[in-house]
Order: structure tokens, then sequence, then C-alpha cells
């Protein structure tokens, strides 16, 4: 029963814990300058201390991020997040308002999302591989897009399966994402949320440690 118990406590903090955050999006835009860049991270479960995350940007096969955005602030489940250096041609293009600024992505560029909450830094999601160049690879998104599936991730190993890729050149000559022929998904991932124990369950369980420490 110890062992029972024992699992399912690992399982409940596990689910507040570094899999809150999961990397939903990669955006390479079709705006001047190749603008904007976008990531966009989901949050699954509320989430009171952004700070203990961050995101680490890894430009030109860099095996070092080239940037680091720490996050900030508080999340409720269900909120999305947008990174983009580009914030006027982010609100341009979208509609909408961006969350953090910086970090640059060229559609060939790999990302890591970091959790640390003091006891060391571990890897939550990634997003392509660094220390490659994504030219050519199947997960390349230049003037396109990448989105997660649905009920996939986060995962600290990146798998093309669980992700829809709009493919290379897909949104050029577009001005917004409403009139784009290929439009990015923004804001569409959903997960399925795992049922809580019914009380009924809860109460068997109690009984039956309750029954087994009598013996």
């Amino acid at each position: 029963m110890k062992n029972f118990l024992s699992i399912a406590a690992l399982a409940a903090s596990s689910s507040v814990g570094s899999a809150s955050l999961v990397i939903t999006g990669v955006f390479d835009g079709p705006l001047t300058g190749g603008t904007p860049k976008v990531v966009e991270v989901y949050a699954s479960t509320a989430i009171a201390d952004l700070s203990q995350y961050s995101l680490e940007y890894y430009f030109n096969a860099n095996v070092a991020p080239t940037t680091t955005i720490p996050l900030s602030g508080a999340a409720a489940a269900g909120d999305f997040f947008y990174f983009t250096p580009n914030p006027a041609e982010f609100s341009t293009y979208f509609g909408l308002v961006s969350d953090f600024t910086g970090g640059l992505i060229n559609g060939d560029d790999s990302l890591l999302l970091q959790f640390n909450d003091g006891s060391g830094t571990v890897v939550v999601d990634q997003f392509g591989s660094p220390g490659t160049d994504g030219t050519g690879q199947p997960w390349e998104y230049l003037d396109g897009w990448a989105y997660r599936n649905n009920d996939t991730g986060p995962s600290s190993t990146f798998s093309t399966s669980d992700w829809t890729f709009s493919g290379i050149n897909a949104t050029d000559g577009d001005t917004t994402n409403a009139t784009s022929a290929s439009p990015f998904p923004i804001g569409s991932y959903t997960v399925t949320a795992v049922p809580e124990p019914s009380s009924a369950l809860l109460g068997g369980i109690a009984l039956l440690g309750l029954l087994r420490r009598r013996r």
C-alpha cells in the first residue's frame, strides 16, 4: 500500500511541476525582414511561479544557447504565452499582444524549455535538435510554421510525429494570419484532462490501507 501511495503522490506532483509547460508552436514570418518570429508556449495547469522556467534559443546550429529568456509572473491552466523579438509585427500579423520580447529564430533553429526549482535544471520540452542546422531537415519551418499535435508533449526528446508542419515558404506573400492560405493554428493546442480519482475510489484506497494495517 505504501508503494501505491508513493506512486500516486509522485504522479500528482509531476502534473504541477516541470510537465506543466509545453512548447506548442514556432513561426517564421513573411513580413519585412522575415518577421514576426514567434514561439508559442502553453500551460496545461496553473503555475504560481513562472520564473522557474526559461526558454533557450539555439541559433545557426550552436551547441550552446544563443539567447535565454527567463519567464516571469504566473499562469492559469490553459494560458498561451507568445515570445517574439518583433512585438509590433506580431500584433500586425496576428492581431494579438505578445508576452515576452526577444529570441530570434530563422526557420531552422532549435529550442529548449528548461525548469529549475533550485535543485537543478532539467529539460522540460524540446523543439528541433540543438547543434543541428535544421535546413533540409523534416522539421524545417522556413517562412512557415510547426505546430504541436494535441495531447502530445512535453518531452525532453524531439519527435517530428508530435508536430504538424506547414512546409517551407508556406506563408510567402501573406500579410496577416487571417488571410493566409496556410494559417498558423495559433492558440489551438489542447490537452485532454486526466480525470481526478472519484471519492469512492479514494475511500476504497483508504479502507484497503486500514485493513492492511490491522493484519
